[in-house]
């Protein structure tokens, strides 16, 4: 700073220096994207542009740029938690070997808004479902009903509910992958209910060309309705990705489940969520509590996916993760 330089230098350098939004990839190596900056000695300098005067500078406007800019870029070396608002891209595969690409709007964090982050589970179901409705699982069997064959309805529109939306990823892949024969319905509370809303409107072009169908609603998994929802009411299949924070999620999203997902022996719950220490009693729980239901687990299995949530420059954070399918192990 003691040459004095252009505010046009300051601000091409702090630009170079910004940790930007990553595109989530299944390995660490595909994480991060864009130039790779050596941490040393970056904060010391963006904490000296601050603490300038840049009474060089030629009017308040530009010191307040160059004062904002390396805020920013201080802010994003505090954590994903203290990062500005962004838009990040996630790419999807389909069945087809097209992939697609679905952009997502994430607000500024805060600790009582976490459902506006784009979690590593949301990631990986999403990429786990152009193979989920193609497989022919075996429900486990009953003494009064025979096993279904296939989870795929032939003769009409999928009803498909996602459970904790958030961002909206799962939800908008599934539609996205399914196009005019599925009719999906992402919910949340009704702080996430806003921005979710906006990322269907930013890839309503892609739900137009897929012909897909998408709504938005408040569904808060602690209050029972008035009253239960009838047969047609119910839907197909239940999305959800990451749904367990607290100790009554459990019993809330089993409840939920329950309600709102179709008696047919072919309605299907798919799942995934991570396998944190602090949160596997509450994953145990879940699994006891929907067998108490009369639900089976059709199809399960573990991978590991890389979240930013952790680490204070956006480095990749390795997750473990467990997916599991879900049906009714008799007609209930």
């Amino acid at each position: 700073m003691y040459a004095k330089p252009l505010a046009t230098d300051i601000l091409k350098a702090l630009e170079l220096l910004a940790i930007k939004p990553r595109n989530f990839g299944p390995n660490p190596q595909e994480v991060r994207t864009g130039r790779t900056v050596q941490p040393a000695g970056v904060s010391q300098y963006l904490t000296s542009i601050i603490s300038s005067s840049l009474s060089w500078l030629d009017s308040d406007e530009l010191r307040e740029a160059v004062w904002d800019a390396a805020a920013a870029r201080l802010s994003e070396r505090s954590g994903r938690a203290a990062m500005p608002a962004m838009s990040r891209t996630f790419t999807i595969p389909a069945s087809s070997d097209q992939d697609f690409t679905i952009t997502l709007h994430e607000p500024s964090l805060t600790a009582d808004n976490l459902g506006m982050k784009t979690w590593v589970s949301s990631y990986l179901l999403s990429r786990r479902l152009h193979t989920v409705l193609e497989s022919t699982p075996q429900l486990v069997p009953s003494a009064t009903s025979a096993p279904a064959k296939t989870c795929v309805k032939n003769d009409s529109v999928l009803r498909v509910l996602e459970l904790g939306a958030g961002t909206g990823l799962v939800g908008l892949s599934f539609a996205a992958l399914h196009g005019s024969n599925a009719s999906v319905h992402l919910t949340d509370l009704p702080s996430i209910v806003e921005n979710l809303s906006r990322n269907v409107v930013l890839n309503s072009e892609l739900l137009d060309k897929t012909a897909a169908t998408v709504t938005t609603g408040v569904l808060d998994w602690s209050v029972d309705p008035e009253t239960a929802p009838t047969e047609e009411e119910r839907y197909d299949v239940i999305l959800a990705a990451d749904p367990l924070y607290s100790p009554n999620h459990p019993k809330w999203l089993a409840d939920t489940i329950s309600r709102w997902l179709s008696r047919r022996l072919n309605a299907r719950a798919v799942l995934e969520m991570p396998l944190r220490d602090a949160y596997l009693p509450q994953v145990q729980e879940l699994r006891k509590r929907m067998g108490l239901l009369g639900l089976a687990v059709v199809e399960e299995g573990e991978e590991i996916g890389y979240d930013d949530w952790e680490s204070a420059d956006g480095g990749a954070v390795e997750v473990r993760c467990w997916w599991s399918i879900w049906g009714w192990s008799e007609k209930v």
